[in-house]
């Protein structure tokens, strides 16, 4: 009877930590390879919601244009550790930024964050 019971309380734990991961699924994003198909003074906000989706965040410009924002974060091995991730391995974030000129690409930029760039300052004010 003790044997079943640790079986059953073993099992179930790692039913726990296993099967969780893979519940919350979540639409993946491939901001590296998908920046790669928009190229400035060609390609139309319309390409750009196709290819990258709908942005993080956008904004409109002072000098007028718009500006869109797309991030991910990434996280190692570690950092996805249930309950103790948060404080092992590393969060990274990749960031697109794209500037639009009427619909009309004018400039792309890729960049790569630590997660205390992205704090401080990843994205515009």
């Amino acid at each position: 009877m003790y044997n079943k019971r640790i079986i059953i309380a073993v099992a179930l734990l790692l039913s726990l930590l296993l099967g969780g991961a893979g519940c919350a699924k979540k639409n993946v994003r491939h901001l590296v390879s998908d920046v790669c198909l928009v190229s400035p003074e060609k390609t139309t906000k319309e390409q750009v919601l196709t290819y990258l989706g709908q942005p993080n965040e956008q904004y409109e410009m002072v000098e007028g244009g718009e500006l869109w924002v797309y991030y991910d974060a990434k996280k190692t091995a570690l950092r996805k550790t249930p309950y103790i991730g948060d404080k092992l391995g590393e969060k990274k974030y990749e960031m697109v930024k794209i500037t639009f000129a009427g619909d009309i690409v004018q400039a792309v930029t890729y960049r790569s964050l630590t997660e205390e760039e992205f704090e401080e300052g990843g994205l515009p004010k």
